[in-house]
């Protein structure tokens, strides 16, 4: 067994959240959730961390709660609410979190897995992704607001069809759908989310931050109210003196392919 059951990594601006219980598929133990969230708010803190990757070590990016942990329980009912009172806690983060969070899905991502993969910002993966949800074939009715998320992106119908028969998600069917943002060779998988989050790290933090919220907070508002949102940042972002730096590098620019082509 792995004595740390989740890694942080950071690599320039990017904190990687690395799942690191291999042997078992990565599957969610109360040990594993506290240190997650310890390590979630640690990367939230810091000021150098712009981008956040959640990934799994092996060949599963997570798997459900490790059901070992559950039956070895004098109360397994109650520990059941345990582990879900401290996943719960971390999805909420990742929602409320005021920087990007991408997950990268190396291979399968079931239960709670799939739950904490949809509750990310982005989600990147290989072309051997898979989703499922599971937690019916044991008789459970999901956590992680699994139940939340996946007919918001796929749709209600769509989503009882997965929940009920326990199908996976393939990789065709979830960049269709738009689950999936990208898709990386498994070779360069590292290598190119990393790429990705470091584009994202270079835009100013605060402006990342109002977008998000903006975003997340749009399917509960109306447009009027929504339009008062998006002006109030607006103009919060164009009083920074960064945004007149852009505008006249963008300018400058176009200037100078104008005299280049007027050579």
């Amino acid at each position: 067994m792995t004595e740390t059951p989740i890694i942080r990594e950071q690599k320039g601006p990017v904190s990687w959240l690395i799942l690191n219980r291999p042997e078992l598929y990565n599957a969610l133990t109360t040990e594993l959730g506290k240190e997650a969230q310890k390590l979630l708010d640690a990367s939230l803190e810091d000021d150098d961390t712009r981008v956040i990757v959640i990934t799994g070590k092996g060949k599963a990016f997570a798997a459900g709660a490790d059901v070992t942990e559950i039956m070895g329980d004098s109360d397994p009912v109650k520990r059941i609410g345990i582990m879900a009172t401290v996943a719960h806690k971390v999805i909420a983060t990742v929602r409320q979190a005021n920087k990007p969070i991408i997950a990268a899905i190396n291979h399968q991502a079931a239960g709670y897995g799939m739950a904490l993969a949809l509750a990310c910002d982005i989600r990147v993966a290989t072309e051997k992704v898979r989703l499922r949800y599971a937690y019916s074939t044991i008789g459970l009715t999901g956590d992680g607001g699994v139940n939340w998320s996946l007919p918001k992106m796929i749709g209600i119908s769509r989503a009882l069809e997965v929940a009920l028969l326990c199908e996976d998600l393939h990789a065709e069917e979830l960049h269709r759908l738009g689950v999936i943002n990208k898709f990386f060779p498994e070779e360069t998988f590292i290598e190119e989310t990393q790429a990705l989050a470091e584009r994202i790290a270079v835009m100013n933090p605060k402006v990342v931050a109002a977008i998000k919220r903006m975003m997340y907070a749009s399917s509960g508002t109306d447009l009027l109210t929504h339009l008062e949102t998006e002006h109030s940042y607006l103009t919060e972002a164009a009083s920074r003196p960064e945004f007149m730096e852009l505008v006249k590098a963008i300018i400058a620019g176009f200037e100078a392919k104008k005299k280049a082509k007027g050579k």
